[in-house]
């Protein structure tokens, strides 16, 4: 009997569980980025929709607006729309109203959309909301003038 007798079995088993191990966490990791990436597409598809729907619903809240002052120059209005994302603080979004069409972009303006409005009233249209924590704005039509607002008007 040999004591410096060697085992290349067992050496080349041993090796083949590390490899093993190795193999496994790679396909872990590859596996945890790719869910990520997926996760993460899919929140900013989704966000964008919310925000597009917001934008929507926002304008045709206007559009209202602007047909009960074509009904009666004397006319007030309010409406309250309630928002999408209203719990998400962290995409810095602010509402703004022109003559021509409704904004919400971030303060970055990496995102930016546009819905047109029609403006087919003598009413003039303003108004610029931040909307962190925002889940209702008003649109109100008051002495000719639509604006959007965090604030219900009291006519």
């Amino acid at each position: 009997m040999t004591i410096n007798r060697r085992d290349e079995d067992a050496a080349a088993t041993e090796i083949g569980y590390i490899l093993t191990f190795f193999l496994g966490l790679m396909f872990l990791t590859t596996f945890s980025v790719w869910t990520f990436d997926i996760q993460q597409a899919t929140e900013e598809r989704w966000t964008n929709e919310a925000i597009q729907e917001n934008l929507r619903e926002v304008a045709e809240a206007i559009e209202r607006a602007d047909a009960a002052m074509r009904i009666d120059s004397n006319a007030s209005y309010a409406e309250p729309v309630y928002l999408r994302l209203s719990a998400d603080t962290g995409l810095g979004l602010i509402l703004l109203l022109t003559e021509e069409s409704v904004t919400i972009t971030d303060t970055s303006e990496a995102r930016m959309f546009t819905q047109d409005i029609s403006a087919a009233s003598d009413a003039t249209h303003s108004g610029e909301t931040n909307l962190a924590g925002v889940s209702i704005v008003w649109i109100s039509l008051q002495q000719g003038n639509i604006t959007v607002g965090l604030e219900q008007p009291g006519f």
